[in-house]
């Protein structure tokens, strides 16, 4: 995963907050990553309609980690936290794309 200063740099901003300059704020860096979670839990579904098994335990992997990382912010109630409340419903999804390839044996195990 790419971190915060890595991904300033690819899109070409300042990593540091300054208010004269265009950046990247720590929030804006969240916000991201959540909705990349999002993207994650669509493309898991894709990838077992392409016949791809592996993809998905591997997004699960990484979004469960992910999600347990935010757990331990203390949010508040603003847009970063109702995104947060969304990637519980993204790990529920993937956790039950996950659980019916273990049903139907197809998880690789």
């Amino acid at each position: 995963m790419m971190d915060k200063d890595s991904a300033a740099n690819l899109l070409g901003v300042s990593a540091t907050e300054d208010p004269r300059e265009f950046h990247l704020t720590l929030e804006d860096y969240l916000i991201g990553l959540l909705f990349m979670c999002s993207d994650l839990a669509r493309f898991a579904v894709n990838r077992v309609t392409a016949k791809d098994y592996a993809t998905p335990l591997k997004i699960a992997a990484f979004v469960k980690e992910l999600e347990s990382g935010f757990r331990l912010l203390n949010l508040k109630n603003d847009f970063l936290r109702k995104r947060y409340d969304t990637l519980k419903y993204d790990v529920k999804k993937i956790e039950e794309v996950v659980y019916d390839l273990t049903l139907r044996g197809l998880n690789g195990s």
